[in-house]
């Protein structure tokens, strides 16, 4: 047997175990760890991707909300567990933002985990009372300099990308709104649409709806190109701003060390299920998009997003309470 033949030889009986996990996989129930409680967006789209994969996978995918600690408790789990697919994360944005404070966290954002697919990409949507007469950007950044410290924003604290997003938005037009905290998005909506704040960044499709519903002026989303929920919608960059780019997604990780075979049908499973119409009709729902790609793209996406928050903090400021 000549040298070339040899090493093809080699390469196969290498291949095949790999190829033999994936082909076993699962050898038992799924679970899909979800850092936030029942009834939010990630668990929604945690739930409409768990039952296509129990159908493409043949064994229970189960959902496994651990809400606490800032997303931290969850990713924890995943983290420490054994790397071989059975136990997965679902994250969003926040997993980016973690890792750009830099706290003390009991695990490694990029090494301790292996990447998946990307799940879901949504812009936020910069949205006014209708009391303020605020329409555009320009509306906004011209009432804010004419009265500084006036206008208020709903903010979600500092490890949300709505409180980032719009911190780092007032240093580039180098305005002063008063910044409101809530606790969750639910409260902060409720009391943008009362007029107790004037401001605030929500989900495009929540604000969207609100707009049309004449509760509220969509002003701008804050995507780099303007999103198919509201197309007539402008984006911030386009408002004047062009080096302003900010867009919620939806993820999922697993256990750094998950065999690569494991991890592309995963992404293979994961892209027919985003594919079905009925969970598009549920993603919409909660105004999210569907978004694609590989396991090194979403590394890609995670990694980008770590240094621009990184970038963000050190310009405002921002601190983890």
């Amino acid at each position: 047997m000549n040298a070339w033949l040899s090493s093809i030889v080699v390469a196969l009986f290498a291949w095949l175990p790999a190829f033999a996990q994936a082909a076993d996989f699962p050898t038992q129930a799924v679970r899909i760890v979800v850092p936030f409680a029942p009834g939010g967006g990630t668990d929604l789209a945690a739930r409409a991707i768990a039952e296509r994969l129990t159908a493409s996978l043949g064994k229970p995918v189960l959902v496994e909300n651990r809400p606490g600690g800032n997303s931290v408790i969850a990713s924890r789990i995943v983290a420490t567990a054994p790397a071989d697919g059975h136990t997965l994360l679902l994250t969003t944005d926040i997993h980016a933002i973690n890792a750009a404070y830099a706290p003390q966290l009991p695990y490694d954002s990029l090494k301790d985990f292996g990447f998946v697919a990307q799940l879901t990409t949504s812009p936020l949507m910069l949205v006014a009372h209708p009391s303020t007469g605020i329409r555009t950007v320009a509306d906004l950044v011209r009432q804010a300099k004419a009265a500084p410290g006036r206008l208020s924003f709903a903010s979600l604290g500092p490890s949300s990308p709505h409180y980032l997003g719009f911190e780092w938005f007032e240093r580039m037009a180098g305005i002063d709104v008063i910044d409101v905290p809530y606790k969750g998005g639910g409260q902060a909506l409720a009391d943008t649409l009362g007029g107790q704040v004037d401001l605030s960044l929500v989900v495009a499709g929540n604000g969207i709806r609100q707009a049309r519903a004449g509760k509220l002026l969509a002003v701008a989303v804050t995507s780099p190109r303007r999103t198919s929920i509201a197309p007539d919608v402008p984006t911030i960059a386009e408002s004047g701003y062009p080096e302003f780019a900010l867009v919620n997604w939806y993820a999922i990780l697993a256990p750094a060390g998950t065999p690569t075979a494991i991890v592309e049908r995963l992404n293979v499973e994961i892209g027919r299920a985003l594919r079905d119409p009925g969970v598009v009709e549920r993603l919409a729902g909660a105004g999210l998009e569907p978004a694609t790609g590989s396991p090194a793209e979403l590394e890609a996406l995670v990694r980008r997003d770590i240094d621009k928050y990184r970038r963000i903090i050190a310009l405002t400021g921002a601190k983890l309470e």
